[in-house]
């Protein structure tokens, strides 16, 4: 099989920061007919940014100003192997106009998964997808109604993912709990997190699974199909580069600051932080003692939101 095709991603929301917009492979190009995110291949010896002022520039009629690095995606199709570098456009001049035939669109993100897109680029929209909070339940209840509860009144308060990170055995009572809720969740469109084992996703009705830090290195490959969510618990470079080679669509690094739940950890503080997610090509989360006041320093150091758990209680009351 050839080598891997290095191709930049452009993602471009309109002013109101609630849609995106897709371009749609003319019948002339390789899998026409497939919507993908503007972009195209990157030249020899080109540096990413550059490929993208130059691609969107001749796609789009527009002259990128500033963008951030979201992720980079490996995929293999039958016949090639391609490598997404995919940016998030922040500022931009000129107004976008279609310059090569193609048809263009703006859409909600919620709306995404109703349009053939190109496989590689249903990764991409997953990790759009992925929320700036991210809800987390306690250890330990006395029974799965008091999860119910909780959980139920967060999604209906707008939690859009939640994890399960539970000390309950995972008997009949277990999976019938994770049932009624998974039909809750569903009804919020929120996404239903177990933390586990791989082997989980078989099991429980979930939107995907949590790797603990420990679990990671048990892995030699993605465990879990690309059709779940699949994150981890990161808290440093070894574990963050094992978190790439497995293909994990999102992970945690903590914890940031000093945690209740945790006392005896040290915090790695914001620079540590910041450090530690220019290592991931996938969104990452922070998280330990951080409430929604943190949000905007947390992406300010690289985050694409944070994770919560204590102060969920407040946020979502």
């Amino acid at each position: 099989m050839n080598s891997r095709i290095h191709v930049v991603v452009g993602i471009i929301f309109d002013a109101n920061k609630d849609k995106v917009l897709i371009s749609k492979r003319t019948k002339k190009q390789h899998l026409g007919g497939y919507w993908e995110f503007p972009g195209g291949k990157i030249k020899s010896n080109e540096k990413p940014f550059l490929a993208l002022k130059r691609e969107l520039g001749e796609e789009l009629g527009i002259d990128v100003k500033d963008a951030v690095s979201l992720v980079q995606i490996n995929h293999d199709y039958t016949d090639r192997r391609v490598c997404l570098d995919v940016w998030v456009v922040q500022r931009y001049t000129g107004e976008i106009v279609s310059q090569e035939g193609q048809e263009i669109k703006w859409l909600r993100k919620n709306n995404l998964y109703n349009h053939k897109f190109l496989e590689a680029n249903k990764y991409i929209i997953k990790i759009l997808c992925l929320p700036e909070i991210y809800g987390i339940s306690d250890n330990y209840y006395n029974n799965f109604s008091e999860v119910f509860s909780q959980a139920k009144n967060y999604f209906s308060s707008g939690l859009k993912i939640f994890q399960l990170r539970l000390k309950l055995e995972k008997n009949n009572e277990f999976l019938e709990g994770i049932k009624q809720l998974s039909v809750e969740a569903k009804k919020s469109d929120t996404r239903l997190i177990l933390n586990g084992k791989a082997s989980d996703i078989d099991y429980f009705p979930v939107d995907g699974i949590h790797l603990k830090s420990k679990e990671l290195f048990k892995y030699t490959h993605r465990p879990i199909s690309e059709d779940y969510i699949l994150g981890a618990s990161c808290h440093n470079k070894s574990e963050i580069y094992h978190a790439v080679k497995l293909n994990i669509d999102y992970i945690f690094i903590s914890p940031v600051l000093s945690t209740t739940s945790h006392p005896i950890c040290n915090p790695i503080g914001w620079d540590n932080f910041k450090e530690l997610s220019k290592l991931a090509k996938f969104p990452v989360y922070a998280l330990g003692g951080l409430s929604a006041n943190h949000l905007e320093m947390a992406k300010r150091n690289g985050a694409h939101g944070i994770a919560m758990i204590s102060s969920l209680k407040d946020l979502f009351s």
